[in-house]
């Protein structure tokens, strides 16, 4: 499940991140850019990317690199596992549908079809297939925690695609679907690995939104909020 709040800076989501956490916490300091050393990778996040995102993307991987930030190109295989660890319809469908299954059966003509369709996946997953998927995200998540050990934080596109427009999305349900997977994929990552992070806006003024993920690991929280103080620094230079 995503939960974060939409706020006007890095130091608001901090601030409620401690109100969040019960802890008294000061505000992150912003580190010199030498001192920042990250990770970004091609490894499935950037596939499907339109010219915009992509642009934009390269553009503030640049500027942060010419302040002196290090950045790293690494290889995160295991971002490619996890269509297949998923294939079923994964914790969310297991999880949702243990929720809704009455509800379903009762009143599916009540739902949004494209929602009660994707629910309905979580029935053909078995107590087996449960256990083994909470088994593979330990394994997946020690993996991808070990590529990014050392790291103050992994940059990627929070959306690989601008927002597609309202007729794009009716056209059909194919069209849904491939948006609704495309606009999901790198936050569900985040998600799946139990990290935590920051989406900063990256374009100049009058493009359309573009949104610079600042992620990490569990716990990492005090880190990522740092760490995108510090980039939220150099690209409002």
């Amino acid at each position: 499940m995503w939960l974060g709040p939409l706020a006007a800076s890095v130091n608001c989501c901090a601030i409620i991140d401690a109100i969040l956490s019960g802890e008294d916490r000061p505000l992150p300091e912003v580190i010199p850019a030498p001192g920042l050393r990250l990770a970004t990778t091609h490894s499935l996040v950037r596939d499907g990317m339109d010219a915009h995102v992509n642009a934009t993307f390269i553009r503030t991987l640049g500027r942060l690199r010419d302040a002196g930030v290090v950045i790293d190109e690494i290889e995160i295989p295991e971002f490619l596992e996890l269509a297949h660890i998923n294939r079923k319809g994964g914790l969310v469908c297991a999880e949702a549908y243990a929720v809704h299954r009455d509800e379903l059966a009762a009143r599916e003509a009540e739902y949004d079809p494209r929602v009660a369709s994707r629910i309905l996946r979580g029935r053909n997953i078995d107590c087996a297939d449960y256990i083994e998927l909470h088994a593979e995200r330990s394994r997946w998540q020690m993996a991808v925690e070990a590529r990014l050990h050392g790291y103050d934080a992994l940059l990627l596109p929070t959306v690989p695609i601008v927002a597609p427009t309202i007729a794009e999305l009716e056209a059909s349900d194919d069209a849904y679907f491939a948006a609704n997977a495309l606009i999901l994929r790198n936050p569900t990552l985040i998600n799946f690995l139990d990290g935590c992070a920051l989406s900063l806006p990256c374009h100049a003024a009058g493009e359309a939104p573009v949104g610079l993920m600042v992620a990490g690991p569990a716990f990492s929280d005090e880190r990522v909020l740092q760490t995108g103080r510090s980039i939220e620094a150099i690209l409002a230079a």
